[in-house]
């Protein structure tokens, strides 16, 4: 990963990888004067977390053949000022979200998803990091393919 920024003026800078086609604007959230429109540090803070949880969630469901349409995860990060250390990041709010397929019983499929659930936070690196520095609430919840919730 590469970042670059160019000039003290400058309003935004380009993140880049050598691994994938990442290329991306960003600047400072716009509440700390940053470029609006612009991906902020936080944002991709917050997209990895949500990214992570994708993954890690999708990797124990197909271990537990827990037959999923669906996983939408909404996130959250939330700030707080201290006078000392400035703004500081409080609590990471993940929301996922799975629409199942499966026939089987409301029971298991209930018992299933809360298992993948709790096991995410901890099979994921990256949340595992992030819950050292800051809380982590997780608020999973689930519904069948053709329900509207």
């Amino acid at each position: 990963m590469y970042g670059a920024w160019q000039g003290l003026t400058a309003t935004q800078g380009d993140l880049t990888s050598s691994f994938s086609n990442l290329r991306l604007p960003f600047s400072a959230p716009v509440a700390d004067g940053g470029q609006p429109g612009l991906t902020s540090p936080e944002e991709l803070l917050l997209g990895a977390a949500v990214a992570a949880y994708c993954t890690a969630f999708m990797q124990l469901a197909g271990q537990m053949a827990l037959d999923l349409a669906e996983l939408q995860v909404e996130g959250e990060l939330l700030r707080s000022f201290d006078e000392v250390d400035g703004q500081l990041l409080r609590e990471l709010h993940l929301k996922p979200h799975a629409v199942l397929r499966t026939g089987i019983g409301f029971e298991k499929v209930h018992d299933m998803f809360r298992r993948a659930a709790s096991l995410t936070e901890h099979r994921s690196p990256v949340l595992r990091a992030l819950a050292a520095t800051m809380r982590l609430r997780i608020e999973p919840s689930f519904g069948e393919a053709g329900e509207r919730g």
